[in-house]
């Protein structure tokens, strides 16, 4: 097992930086947790796919009825055709971005700065290539935010690592 190491910081220490440790923690579970949620969805639009489209979009529009208006309705629609037929890939997807992320993690927690680089990548490219699948409009605002300032606060350890 690789040595965790960290360059010193102002002060000379060379322990963990506490905001790797609090972001790395987060990590860890956030990733865990998505790993298994995607790997579920996977078998899930596996299943979804075998499913006749129309019966699906039925299935689709069925559930949610009571709570949606005219364009949201057209929008689940427009995602369940998307979930048909690119289901898989799309959490095939989702789930790569997730496992290198993750692989970057304990690459940042063990001080090496190769480790972000990874994160950072898996990061980047993960905003960009639900666009192969997915319209722009269903990728939303708060996500890629979030991507981009979790990204930075590790950046901003680059510093300390090795």
């Amino acid at each position: 097992m690789a040595e965790t190491t960290y360059l010193p910081d102002a002060s000379g220490s060379t322990k963990r930086p506490d905001l790797i440790s609090v972001l790395g923690i987060l990590t860890f579970i956030n990733t865990g947790l998505f790993i298994l949620i995607y790997l579920l969805g996977m078998l899930g639009m596996t299943a979804v796919g075998r499913l006749p489209l129309e019966e699906f979009v039925q299935l689709m529009n069925d559930a949610a009825a009571q709570y949606l208006q005219g364009d949201q309705a057209a929008m689940l629609e427009e995602m369940a055709v998307i979930l048909h037929s690119s289901g898989v890939t799309l959490m095939l997807i989702f789930l790569v971005r997730t496992v290198v992320r993750l692989i970057g993690m304990v690459g940042i927690w063990k001080g090496q700065k190769n480790g972000f680089y990874l994160y950072a990548g898996a990061q980047l490219v993960g905003l960009f290539a639900p666009l192969l699948v997915l319209p722009a409009s269903f990728l939303g605002v708060f996500g890629p935010l979030m991507t981009v300032a979790v990204t930075a606060l590790y950046g901003s350890q680059l510093k300390r690592l090795a």
